[in-house]
């Protein structure tokens, strides 16, 4: 790979991430799931192919494409995750250990379901939502080790952008004041 195929697959992936950003606000994250899925695929189509790829068209295709069961995922994770915050809370203020092991291990499960939900439908072909979920649920359990590089991978983005981007700033406001 060359500098300029480098060059050009970096610009479609910050193009593909800007039009994700701009569908996922747009829909006040009740798109989210669509616009995830779409930005996978595009990513999948980017890496995969030598020829220039149309990120907006093949981005707003699989959009729409996928938009229905890819906004449902999105809302059942909303629907499973909410109670399960609040009865993180509740197991919290309650001091009961074996209620919070229980919602530890349901966490894990659910974030491990969305991380793994939105590129299986970009992917693969979906027959029902209920393959969709069993499939992704063994995908989701089947490598554990796959499973810690990953919320490895996603704590440390968090951290980025909770420290980096504080500190970036302070060095800003500390050149400006010079």
């Amino acid at each position: 790979m060359g500098w300029r195929e480098l060059y050009r697959n970096i610009t479609n992936i910050i193009y593909a991430g800007l039009l994700w950003l701009f569908t996922s606000l747009l829909g006040i994250l009740l798109t989210f799931g669509a616009a995830t899925t779409a930005l996978f695929r595009v990513c999948f189509q980017v890496y995969r192919t030598k020829e220039p790829t149309q990120v907006a068209k093949r981005f707003f295709r699989s959009f729409k494409e996928n938009f229905w069961i890819s906004t449902l995922c999105w809302l059942i994770i909303i629907a499973i995750g909410l109670p399960l915050y609040m009865l993180y809370n509740y197991a919290l203020k309650q001091n009961e250990p074996f209620l919070m092991v229980m919602v530890i291990v349901s966490a894990y499960e659910l974030v491990m379901f969305s991380l793994y939900v939105f590129p299986i439908i970009a992917i693969f072909k979906v027959k029902n939502l209920w393959h969709l979920f069993r499939n992704t649920m063994i995908m989701a359990n089947q490598n554990l080790w796959m499973n810690i590089k990953l919320l490895g991978s996603l704590a440390a983005v968090f951290l980025l952008v909770i420290f980096v981007h504080s500190v970036s700033f302070y060095w800003l406001a500390a050149f400006t004041e010079c």
